[in-house]
């Protein structure tokens, strides 16, 4: 026992030494520009280590929440460095423009979300600095995790995958999610009077975060389908009101196992509600179902009410937006695709504009959530790599922004006003608008309309009044179709620039 503790002991003032050397052998005149190399070599280093270990099959709570730790550190770090690396390209051009556009930016940004940084600033390089500090800290400190990553089998896939293939196919940045349904699932009751019998897990988050597209997900997965004989979809709030008489009643059988390796029957029960429900509702409804759903079985509750939670028992899972710095990643990976941003300076940094033009605006969440718009947009960029496309559509996101800038008007009571339609520019044809409402999901498949946005706003279909497009379909299951009602017409901000112009010839 004495010579194990010498030797933990020993290694532990060896591994501080080590990090005290590692801390402080950088030295503290490095230029900008060896900064942000050593960043790039340092984030590379993390960036293996993550890839690495979402293509393995981690169980432990513990090295998923080291996981997720570490992918956000990352996207982090690589969010400010492609922020000194690429925004330089353009500054020269900003600054000429940024007196004449400060107030107007300043006016129609979101100030909680939009993080202005000059590539030249002292602040800007001081925290640089700090961001490298923290990632070599990252560094220093994940040997034991990459130790740990050979106790977990690799995930087999049939064939290789770019990256942007992945994240077309995968629920980004929700692993530790996913994993803790998954244990929630598979977890056997202990036998007893005293067990619960029944495991509730309610899921909240705020609209279009991806409750339905998390739970689906985890429906598809091969362990979850074999735990389970039956999985039963529920939807609405109809049933909890008195016109279904159990759970098992007015559902949607989602999976049917007919291979017979479930041991025991057992059925998994997602009810995705609209809105809050009354727990009295909801306990009667509950204890009538309780005799007709076998011992072992899950339900999944899904809404946007907090008071869901009180339906479980078990600890609710809470879900949020993925936060700036990750959006950016995600939405950079899906616009190059296979092609380095790196080898394309000029195109990361125009990338990296339009990203901050729709990301700082809020009322684009509103109508098709923060997750959809960097799918969109990346769509409409890696269709053709080509600067010239890549800066007709920043003219249109500014462009666009200008036709909004009227929503973000804040009232005498302090809160922002907005109206009920969005204004896009359209990319064929710069002087129009298409005006379109909030995205609405559509679940009849027959009626899904023929014209997508796309084609709208790049010319090849200009539908007269106002019509039903296609904004997005899901690549995800349930495979959802966003759908909005829209219009195009001739832009009120062009038409006040033409007479402005008519004004001066005249005078």
């Amino acid at each position: 026992m004495e010579g194990l503790f010498s030797a933990t002991f020993g290694e532990l003032i060896s591994r501080c030494i080590s990090f005290l050397i590692n801390k402080y052998s950088t030295p503290t005149s490095l230029s900008k520009g060896e900064i942000l190399q050593h960043l790039d070599r340092m984030l590379l280093r993390v960036l293996i280590t993550v890839e690495e270990a979402e293509g393995r099959s981690i169980t432990n709570q513990a090295m998923l929440r080291q996981l997720n730790r570490l992918r956000q550190d990352m996207c982090r770090g690589y969010y400010l460095l492609d922020k000194f690396r690429y925004l330089a390209h353009e500054e020269g051009k900003a600054k000429d423009l940024e007196a004449s556009h400060h107030s107007f930016a300043l006016r129609i940004s979101n100030p909680g979300k939009r993080a202005s940084l000059s590539a030249s600033s002292t602040h800007g390089e001081k925290e640089l600095r700090k961001m490298l500090e923290n990632i070599e800290n990252v560094v220093t400190g994940m040997h034991e995790f990459v130790a740990f990553l050979n106790n977990y089998p690799p995930i087999c896939r049939l064939q290789p995958y770019n990256m942007h293939l992945v994240m077309e196919t995968c629920m980004f940045g929700r692993q530790v999610e996913v994993q803790r349904i998954i244990s929630f699932l598979l977890q056997r009751e202990p036998p007893g009077e005293h067990s619960l019998g029944v495991g509730i897990l309610p899921i909240v988050g705020p609209g279009k975060v991806g409750k339905s597209t998390l739970v689906e997900h985890v429906c598809c997965d091969i362990r979850v389908r074999d735990h389970f004989t039956q999985i039963v979809l529920v939807c609405g709030n109809k049933f909890i009101q008195g016109e279904l008489c159990t759970l098992r009643d007015g559902g949607i059988i989602k999976h049917q196992n007919q291979n017979g390796i479930a041991s025991e029957e057992k059925i998994l029960v997602v009810i995705e509600l609209n809105g809050e429900v009354d727990e009295g509702a909801w306990r009667k409804l509950y204890s009538a179902s309780t005799s007709l759903i076998p011992r072992g079985s899950k339900i999944i509750i899904t809404s946007r009410a907090e008071n869901i939670t009180k339906f479980g028992n078990t600890q609710a899972l809470w879900l949020n937006f993925l936060p700036r710095e990750a959006s950016w990643y995600f939405f950079k990976v899906l616009a190059f695709g296979s092609a380095d941003p790196e080898e394309h300076p000029k195109l990361a940094s125009i990338a990296m504009e339009i990203f901050e033009g729709y990301f700082g605006l809020e009322i684009f969440n509103d109508y098709t959530g923060p997750f959809t718009n960097p799918k969109l947009i990346a769509g409409f960029l890696r269709a053709n790599v080509n600067i010239q496309h890549w800066r007709r559509v920043l003219t249109c996101v500014r462009g666009t922004r200008q036709r909004n800038a009227l929503q973000f008007t804040t009232t005498s009571s302090g809160t922002r006003g907005k109206n009920q339609y969005l204004y896009i520019q359209r990319i064929s044809k710069l002087s129009q608008d298409c005006v379109v409402s909030r995205v609405r999901v559509q679940l009849a498949q027959e009626d899904i309309p023929k014209i997508t946005m796309d084609e709208v706003l790049y010319g090849s279909a200009t539908p007269k009044g106002r019509f039903d497009a296609v904004v997005w379909k899901s690549h995800l299951p349930p495979h959802y179709t966003y759908v909005t009602s829209c219009e195009i017409c001739e832009s009120k901000l062009a038409n006040r620039s033409k007479s402005c112009q008519k004004r001066k010839s005249s005078c």
